[in-house]
């Protein structure tokens, strides 16, 4: 399993943390842009440690690289 455990609350806190705002007002929402199911099972069942998962969401760049989300 990748070091990332629940992604997809990871990634909605951080690019809410990006913009300063709280979760809940992100819009539209993270499942409306990317399909949630499909990064949690890319990012759980991977056994490499050289996982990158890449989209754009709200004009950011979310990137998981080795367990880490980052918001550009």
């Amino acid at each position: 399993m990748n070091a990332l455990e629940e992604p997809i609350p990871k990634i909605v806190d951080a690019v809410a943390d990006a913009e300063s705002v709280e979760p809940v007002t992100l819009d539209p929402p993270l499942a409306e842009v990317a399909d949630p199911d499909a990064i949690e099972t890319l990012v759980e069942d991977s056994t490499s440690a050289e996982l990158e998962v890449r989209f754009a969401y709200r004009g950011h760049a979310v990137v998981d690289e080795s367990g880490r989300v980052q918001v550009d």
